[in-house]
């Protein structure tokens, strides 16, 4: 079926309708930690306890009992377990506890990212909590297969209008450690 247009600046005016529709796509980032060098001669590399990349802040936060906190590392190729995968970051202490936001403190929706057990040792088990902007909170969790290899995680159209999303590293002896790649972003507070 063909359509044709009388106006003469219809077809412009159907391609900005359609660009305006997808806006928030285009805004879109995604969080691949790709720019962190040192993983690509190292299997694992320290970062610190903040990661900032593409407007958004990734935090890091020691269990209140953990008498030597790590901080973030950055998993190369080269680590076993990080199988097919690309260069991926691990919050590296027993219940620490992940924050992403925007850097500037505005609104945003999480759409999907993935996760692989840091060890390949056993199933995994990670629990998501979104802190909306009215206060309101959404919860996933989430159950690794144990297998090596990466798991994408598709986030329900409820994680939108963000505030902050956490997360909480294993405790290391029932629930093992993960490692999380390709955090898809948008900002914006309505739903998908």
């Amino acid at each position: 079926m063909a359509f044709t247009f009388s106006h003469p600046h219809a077809s412009r005016l159907a391609l900005a309708a359609g660009l305006a529709v997808c806006a928030p796509f285009a805004q879109a980032a995604v969080l691949d930690f790709e720019d962190k060098v040192c993983a690509r001669s190292q299997p694992i590399c320290n970062v610190g306890e903040v990661y900032r990349a593409k407007g958004y802040v990734l935090s890091y936060a020691p269990a209140p009992d953990d008498e030597h906190p790590i901080g973030f590392h950055v998993v190369g190729r080269q680590w076993a377990p990080n199988v097919g995968g690309s260069i991926a970051l691990l919050a590296n202490s027993c219940n620490a506890i992940t924050t992403l936001a925007s850097q500037a403190g505005k609104p945003f929706s999480v759409l999907t990212m993935d996760l692989a057990e840091a060890n390949a040792d056993s199933p995994s088990r990670v629990t998501f909590t979104g802190l909306k902007t009215d206060g309101t909170t959404v919860r996933l969790a989430v159950n690794l297969d144990g297998k090596p290899g990466w798991q994408r995680i598709v986030l329900p159209g409820t994680f939108y209008n963000l505030i902050s999303l956490q997360w909480v590293q294993g405790d290391c002896v029932d629930n093992k450690s993960h490692m999380f790649d390709n955090i898809l972003v948008m900002p914006g507070i309505s739903t998908r």
